[in-house]
């Protein structure tokens, strides 16, 4: 792989590929319009390159102050299926800037976050659960991580979004690897990402929580009546975000120890967030955005809520398919209504060179003519970044250096090895788990609202006792693991139905039932929970399975009324249509085709506003980036080309 920077600093190409890509600043199928920030100052030249053969193209931005002690944190809008693509742009970025910063030991990307829309299909019985247009289906990459094929080279943790292999996120709720290191965090959860210092001495610690899918309201407060097979209505609804879910979330601002937050995941936005940022900006690039947000009511009613109990340091999301940034200062936030009766005041934009860069120093202090620290600050401001999906033209990645709050002393970790110690790795957040234990009942399979009391885990927060509970858990669990470091999530990954096969003329069969997964009895066992959004692991591999049971099965609901047509839907959900009543799916088999890669849209919610803000003109090819001052490009892999689809 060939890497070449250029231009303003932290703005780079990567080149790989058999063939090149469409269009692009610096070269591609049709040469570009050439480069302003080539360095040999020809505006029509190509970027210099040994390799005659390639079809990547990134700019990656990086944020913040790198320090021997930050956390390097990567930041993935929307993935559709091209991990293969943002895992190359972070290789091609480690090795032209972070290992110039310490040539002697290597830095390294200490992980990958990604907001949403990852598209975990594992083999062709996952394309029932996808919720997208059938011409758009295809396998995408992340069955070559799932089979072993291929290894993650970056620790990534990822929420779920509204297009994704539903039927295996559900068998995760409360979280756990979807493939060696890719954990998804559940439909809602919190975990620790730790690291050694250089000498050994501590551990480091970003505290990173995440919400998976997108608000509607009219299934919000209702319980997870849906199971595999799904109805087309139960297609749509799973990934909607539950009431529950996120009240587990708001009560971690009471919590007995720890209260804050480093890094919050979503998929959809907060509402009100555009009014603190550029909020004519956003509207010059998406239009149709201006009546939502007139009316308040762009983005998640829920994420609002929790931004302004969490006041996380950080939050990143995705789904409209632009980048955005936005600052919120969280003085006199308790004003805010957040079921939107009430506008957040808007703020200055910060300036994109300079938002975060000056609020990691070396010494962990902000510098502010106030001489507020950063722990202050933490409790006054959120920055929040959405990034685009990986297509060509997209800001889709970004990369920030995060000083952690939080160091511990580092105990049972003499035996570590210098390699190992460079690597960064996950643990429970005991906080958390307690909560779940606490609320255990909430988690109900029904289409009937479920009732929460009000403010519960306000006026009785969790306990010290409690805590101690699930310290003594997870300490019995790594003793029968034979662990040392009794928070440490397990790499307990298991494949749970066998992996797409490319070699093989595999036909699609039935939706299966839930299958479960190993993980979830794993956890739950040591939890001493049982499985009531879950089902325990039936290997429908082996018929003979001991452990398999019937599936659950919901009574069919009364349907919704349909909504107004004349509505604009951004997700391209059609949930105004939903109908519960169950019907079989038949579907062709695969197809193998060999389209232009960069004609897929898989966000196919957004196609016609894309060509409106990339092209004045729908018809012409436009090769140059769209905005000047653009800081990302990313082109689709060579491999996407010939996927199965329907």
């Amino acid at each position: 792989m060939n890497f070449n920077s250029f231009g303003r600093a932290g703005r780079y190409h990567s080149h790989s590929g058999r063939s090149r890509g469409r269009g692009g600043r610096g070269g591609g199928r049709h040469s570009g319009r050439g480069g302003r920030h080539h360095g040999n100052g020809n505006r029509n030249a190509r970027p210099n390159t040994s390799n005659k053969d390639f079809n990547h193209v990134h700019f990656i931005e990086a944020s913040g102050t790198m320090t021997t002690s930050s956390f390097n944190v990567a930041i993935q809008g929307c993935s559709h299926g091209e991990l293969d693509s943002i895992y190359a742009a972070l290789g091609a970025y480690l090795d032209e800037t972070l290992n110039k910063f310490d040539p002697e030991n290597g830095a390294q990307i200490d992980v990958l976050l990604c907001c949403g829309d990852v598209q975990t299909l594992r083999n062709t019985d996952d394309y029932h659960a996808l919720a997208v247009p059938q011409k758009y289906k295809a396998m995408g990459d992340f069955y070559q991580y799932y089979s072993g094929a291929k290894l993650a080279p970056i620790l990534t943790v990822m929420i779920g979004g509204n297009h994704e292999a539903s039927n295996y996120l559900q068998e995760l709720y409360y979280g756990g690897w979807v493939a060696p290191n890719i954990y998804y965090l559940g439909a809602a959860g919190v975990v620790n990402l730790c690291k050694l210092s250089p000498n050994k001495t501590s551990v480091s610690t970003l505290r990173i929580a995440g919400l998976s899918g997108i608000y509607k309201l009219h299934d919000y407060k209702l319980g997870r009546f849906e199971a595999p097979p799904y109805s087309q209505g139960e297609l749509r609804s799973v990934y909607h975000t539950r009431h529950f879910d996120a009240e587990r979330l708001r009560a971690l601002a009471s919590g007995p120890t720890v209260k804050h937050i480093d890094i919050m995941i979503s998929h959809d936005w907060p509402r009100g967030i555009e009014q603190h940022g550029d909020v004519n900006k956003l509207i010059q690039q998406k239009p149709f955005f201006k009546q939502e947000i007139e009316t308040n009511s762009l983005g998640s009613p829920a994420n609002e809520t929790l931004l302004h109990a969490l006041k996380p340091r950080h939050w990143f999301a995705a789904h409209l398919h632009v980048k955005f940034q936005a600052e919120v200062r969280h003085v006199g936030a308790a004003d805010n209504n957040a079921d939107g009766e009430k506008k957040p005041s808007a703020t200055p934009e910060a300036n994109e060179s300079t938002n975060f860069v000056g609020m990691e120093s070396n010494e962990g202090i902000c510098p502010n003519p106030n001489g507020t620290n950063i722990e202050s600050l933490t409790d006054q401001m959120t920055r929040f970044l959405s990034l685009d999906k990986c297509l060509p033209k997209r800001r889709h990645l970004q990369v920030l250096h995060i000083e952690p709050l939080l160091t511990r002393s580092a105990t049972n970790l003499d035996s570590v090895s210098d390699e190992d110690a460079k690597k960064s790795w996950l643990e429970y957040d005991p906080t958390w788990l307690a909560i779940h234990r606490r609320t255990e009942d909430w988690s109900q399979r029904t289409h009937n609202k479920v009732h929460i009391p009000q403010d519960e885990l306000d006026q009785a927060p969790i306990t010290s006792d409690e805590l101690q509970d699930i310290n003594s858990r997870l300490s019995s669990a790594a003793s029968s693991r034979g662990g040392k470091r009794n928070t440490t999530i397990p790499l307990n990954f298991v494949q749970n139905v066998r992996p797409y096969d490319p070699t093989s003329r595999q036909q699609y069969g039935p939706a299966r039932p839930m299958v479960g997964n190993p993980q979830t009895d794993e956890f739950l066992e040591m939890m001493g929970m049982e499985h009531k959004l879950t089902v325990p692991f039936c290997n429908t591999d082996n018929a003979g399975n001991a452990r398999c049971r019937e599936p659950l099965v919901m009574p069919v609901p009364e349907q919704r009324p349909v909504g107004d047509d004349n509505e604009i839907n951004l997700d391209d959900d059609a949930d105004e249509e939903i109908n519960h009543k169950r019907a079989p799916l038949a579907m062709p088999a695969p197809k193998q085709v060999t389209n232009d890669v960069n004609e897929i849209d898989l966000g196919a919610e957004n196609e016609a506003e894309d060509v409106a803000v990339n092209n004045a003109d729908p018809g012409e090819i436009d090769l140059d980036d769209i905005d000047e001052a653009g800081d990302s490009v990313c082109y689709s892999s060579e491999s996407a080309v010939k996927r199965p689809r329907v």
